[in-house]
């Protein structure tokens, strides 16, 4: 599998200035979850879910990606 890390790299330069110019120098990062659906032939059901947790992060990560779902569905995915 390729990984066109260019698209990857700006996917987080874009987050890392959202969170620094949206929040103060209190703020705390406390988990985070990098998620992604990878589609392949053989795979059972044509795709799958891989994600990455933050050391740590793992207690919280199911209520993060619950909220992520939450927000989607909420607007159509649109922000």
């Amino acid at each position: 599998m390729t990984v066109d890390l260019s698209l990857f790299n700006h996917s987080v330069t874009t987050f890392l200035d959202h969170l620094t110019s949206h929040y103060g120098e209190e703020a705390e990062l406390e988990t985070y979850v990098i998620c992604a659906r990878v589609k392949c032939p053989n795979i059972p059901g044509g795709s799958a879910l891989s994600w990455i947790v933050s050391s740590g992060g793992d207690e919280h990560a199911a209520g993060l990606l619950h909220g992520v779902l939450e927000a989607l569905d909420g607007d159509g995915g649109t922000s």
